[in-house]
């Protein structure tokens, strides 16, 4: 009785969002095309290390007011892990990741999900750290450009999530109050960037992804974006 009351009192309090930001790379898209590619390369499992090597870097040009677009940033930390691993990479190689980084599917339940969002009345919004031209290319490439009112690249702000001003002036773009909008996202670390700048968050699963929220957790936290819709 006492958990059913809580429930009930959660589901009265809780206030809708109007604008929904979503999170593309891991959390509509899925990368384990890439990662699969990636380690066959190498014959090991790299694509964690690498990944991490790049967010490390998006962080550093961001603290440090410097800026190169993701796809360069990506590209470079490969050759340093290659480097490392004595892999010799050639040119081509990197076409055919780009290529496959452009041309990642959606997660099965993110189509579906995203229409019904929409029939609902919330503003969809893509909010990526991709630059704005392969943003683009991966929401028309995966066909569902279509389903966001929105195209947002960090790319506009010269500055990588979860850097506090990157939600914040998306938020301004849209004409909302912070406390309208909501991340989705399947990453801590960008939930966590999103609190801090006063939006609300959602975190939603994915397998492979390790999750530790800090000081502050998500509003909402849900198996995959069926749920997700259906609480919202």
């Amino acid at each position: 009785f006492i958990k059913t009351s809580r429930k009930m009192k959660n589901t009265i309090n809780f206030k809708k969002p109007k604008v929904l930001f979503f999170d593309i790379n891991e959390t509509i898209l899925d990368l384990n095309l890439l990662r699969t590619e990636i380690n066959n390369l190498f014959g090991q499992d790299i694509f964690d290390l690498w990944f991490a090597k790049l967010l490390h870097k998006s962080l550093v040009f961001t603290i440090t007011g410097n800026f190169e677009s993701f796809t360069q940033i990506a590209v470079h930390t490969l050759k340093q892990v290659s480097m490392v691993k004595g892999v010799n990479l050639t040119d081509d190689i990197f076409v055919k990741l780009s290529d496959t980084l452009s041309s990642l599917p959606p997660y099965p339940d993110v189509v579906n999900t995203l229409e019904i969002l929409r029939q609902k009345g919330y503003i969809i919004v893509a909010l990526s750290n991709s630059s704005q031209s392969l943003l683009v290319k991966q929401l028309a490439n995966a066909k569902i450009d279509h389903l966001f009112n929105e195209q947002i690249s960090v790319e506009l702000f010269c500055k990588y999530k979860p850097h506090k001003q990157v939600y914040q002036e998306a938020t301004k773009l849209l004409n909302k109050k912070a406390e309208e909008c909501m991340l989705i996202a399947a990453h801590d670390w960008d939930i966590f960037g999103a609190l801090c700048s006063g939006l609300r968050a959602a975190f939603v699963k994915r397998d492979g992804i390790d999750t530790y929220f800090l000081s502050v957790e998500p509003e909402l936290k849900v198996d995959n974006l069926f749920s997700l819709a259906e609480r919202l």
